[in-house]
């Protein structure tokens, strides 16, 4: 097992986990969402390229996690290999290089993310509206204080 920096050469992967794993964010809403490929949303391209990413690698990649500065804006797990640490290891890792407030945004209905951050020490510092797809969601800004 390793936690390393983000390779070129790793995007196919990370892309498979992304694609396979976004849909969950929202699997609490009423709304249904077509999740858009990495590969295909600019927006999330750009956040992607101007982040700092890491991955968790055993024998293949199984999850990464990445920051803009103070804020966390990538974590995902393969699916198939959820419930064994992997997420708790990737924030505990990116929280060792970062200081002061460090912060991010989860869906309120995702209750698995919610439950990992606050197990971590993370708090909702405000609940806001955001939108996905242009459906309304109930974004929680959680933040943890190193």
């Amino acid at each position: 097992m390793s936690i390393r920096d983000y390779k070129s050469s790793d995007f196919e992967r990370v892309v498979e986990i992304y694609n396979l794993s976004k849909v969950d964010e929202f699997g609490g809403e009423d709304a249904t969402f077509d999740i858009t490929p990495l590969t295909e949303d600019q927006q999330m391209l750009t956040l992607f390229e101007n982040s700092k990413i890491y991955v968790y690698e055993e024998d293949s990649i199984l999850g990464f996690v990445g920051n803009k500065g103070n804020y966390i804006s990538w974590l995902f797990v393969h699916p198939q290999h959820r419930n064994r640490g992997i997420g708790n290891r990737l924030i505990g890792s990116l929280l060792t290089n970062l200081a002061g407030t460090v912060a991010l945004n989860v869906a309120k209905s995702n209750k698995v993310a919610t439950n990992l951050y606050s197990k971590l020490g993370f708090t909702v510092a405000k609940e806001f509206e955001g939108k996905y797809q242009g459906v309304p969601i109930i974004v929680n800004r959680m933040e943890y204080e190193i």
